[in-house]
């Protein structure tokens, strides 16, 4: 039987040992008590367990999102029954993780953000405490077994979909490379950090606007792109020299995350520009977030050696249309942000949206 997905996390027989080992579960009692769990918790109150979870998924906006028909909704309570009633059987070969695996993949491909993925095993794992029956519960001994075994099979499904969650982001992402021969390097590439700023660089941020721009498009969700740049960093590098230079655009780049919010991607798009991009946004709060850095950076002189060198940034900010390209939205941030140079730098500018903003 083929385990592509186990291949694919570099999970053989040893490293699902030593999986099982760091979380105690390669003891013959851990079986015994995964049998259990079926007998006596899982397998009589299934379907109570499955009703109560998506009830609880019920009130979260984003699943409701993503899960829009009653057709999708039945398929996935049937799958969701289907994965309880194999929890913690034969969950030491490489089938088991095999499925598991396949669920976080599932999830990725379907949209689901991980951190809500993430806050659902805590979901699970409660649900199943709560349905321990009183018989084991009024025994301590039984019942303290029973939740240890809980807590850590749960952990062990939580780990491989979150793994293969990550991988599935990254398979997405090397499908659009044009040539398989270059995915190895293209994704290399598309790690990159800029080592002087520890911000991602250029290739990584066209890259992932690509990817956000389609998905906004396809969600008909609003993104905004800053282009922003250092004022006057010519002067600073011919008056103090390129260290400091150096220096001050790393005081930039911290300053920047410091005012973005979390979840905003800032690169450094090349020398002293850099590009934000910034995912269900719309022009006002994008121009919030622009004036929110532009500020930051402005707000205090950087020392040197007894020297204060003054620093802003000037700004243009582009919302994407249902015709933009990345070439597109990039050259409307550009436009804007020459903009705001003409107007006397250390501020923020906004370029015109065409008909038909995503």
């Amino acid at each position: 039987m083929d385990y592509p997905l186990c291949d694919r996390c570099g999970l053989d027989a040893s490293t699902i040992q030593e999986r099982l080992r760091l979380l105690e579960l390669d003891h013959v009692e851990m079986v015994q008590q995964g049998r259990a769990l079926q007998d006596q918790v899982i397998a009589p109150r299934v379907d109570d367990i499955v009703d109560s979870f998506y009830n609880s998924l019920a009130h979260v906006e984003e699943f409701n999102r993503i899960v829009s028909d009653p057709d999708t909704y039945s398929r996935l309570r049937g799958r969701q029954k289907n994965h309880l009633l194999s929890l913690g059987i034969r969950f030491d070969d490489r089938e088991y993780f095999e499925e598991r695996l396949r669920v976080g993949a599932v999830h990725q491909s379907a949209g689901v953000p991980q951190s809500l993925y993430q806050c659902t095993y805590q979901s699970l794992q409660s649900l199943l405490i709560e349905n321990i029956p009183d018989d084991i519960r009024e025994d301590g001994r039984a019942f303290e077994t029973m939740l240890r075994f809980i807590l850590k099979i749960t952990a062990l499904d939580m780990s491989l979909a979150s793994e293969s969650y990550c991988s599935a982001m990254v398979s997405k992402l090397t499908e659009s490379l044009a040539s398989q021969r270059d995915e190895s390097e293209r994704l290399r590439e598309l790690a990159v950090t800029d080592l002087l700023t520890n911000l991602h660089n250029h290739s990584y941020s066209r890259r992932c606007l690509e990817v956000t721009l389609q998905q906004a498009k396809s969600d008909r969700s609003p993104l905004c792109v800053i282009m922003a740049d250092l004022d006057n960093f010519k002067n600073i590098n011919d008056k103090y020299g390129h260290l400091v230079g150096d220096e001050v655009l790393q005081i930039v780049a911290a300053r920047m995350l410091s005012a973005a919010r979390t979840g905003d991607e800032i690169c450094r798009y090349g020398g002293e520009e850099f590009l934000f991009i910034l995912q269900r946004t719309d022009l006002r709060d994008g121009e919030e977030v622009a004036e929110r850095v532009r500020a930051r950076i402005n707000e205090d002189e950087m020392h040197n050696s007894g020297r204060r060198i003054a620093l802003s940034l000037s700004l243009g900010l582009a919302e994407a249309a249902q015709d933009d390209s990345v070439n597109s939205l990039i050259e409307r941030a550009d436009e804007a942000l020459y903009a705001a140079k003409r107007a006397g730098r250390n501020c923020v500018r906004i370029a015109p949206t065409p008909d038909g903003a995503v």
